[in-house]
């Protein structure tokens, strides 16, 4: 009798064999998705908003967070939309956010590459605005001082205006006569 079961279970696996190997392997794995870029959209208090570009052959996303660059990486959501906000953020604190997609085919799932990381900076803190510098004459420097006969003083006296040159005489133009009459000359 127990050699009776220790044949058909070799039977039944050999079966299972066969049929796993005859199926085709697009549907047993999948081509995995591309590495994500994001971006952060907008810090909150207590919040952040991040948008996902779209990823070639992803179906979803996996978003990691961590208080350190190097540090001990969490699982905080997974999305199939590629907007996504994470809340119960500190706004004194800094946090680190890497992705990494996915792709479902059937019950299999295949992840890509994870995302480059991103820094999420303290709530309320705003990064420096290039000063404007003014337009410096030529040959004189910030701070210089500079020489007072260079500089022009006010007088008391009215500003004369330069002289002109008298305009070209325009040709003379001959004098036409536009009648509606011919002239008489030319009838006779």
């Amino acid at each position: 009798m127990f050699r009776y079961f220790k044949k058909l279970f070799s039977i039944l696996l050999v079966a299972v064999v066969i049929v796993t190997s005859i199926t085709p392997p697009d549907t047993v794995s999948a081509a995995g998705p591309a590495k994500p870029v994001f971006k952060v959209v907008k810090r909150a208090k207590k919040s952040v908003t991040l948008k996902i570009n779209k990823t070639k052959n992803a179906t979803g996303y996996q978003i990691f967070i961590a208080n350190s660059k190097h540090g001990k990486y969490k699982q905080t959501a997974a999305s199939r939309i590629r907007t996504v906000k994470i809340t119960k953020l500190k706004k004194n604190k800094v946090y680190y956010v890497k992705i990494r997609a996915f792709k479902t085919v059937g019950y299999h799932i295949t992840y890509g590459k994870f995302s480059k990381i991103i820094k999420i900076e303290k709530y309320g803190k705003k990064k420096p605005v290039p000063s404007i510098v003014p337009d410096v004459p030529t040959g004189s420097a910030i701070g210089e001082i500079q020489d007072p006969e260079d500089t022009v003083q006010p007088t008391s006296e009215p500003a004369q205006m330069p002289e002109q040159t008298p305009a070209p005489e325009p040709t003379q133009i001959p004098d036409v006569d536009f009648s509606t009459e011919p002239p008489k000359d030319v009838l006779a």
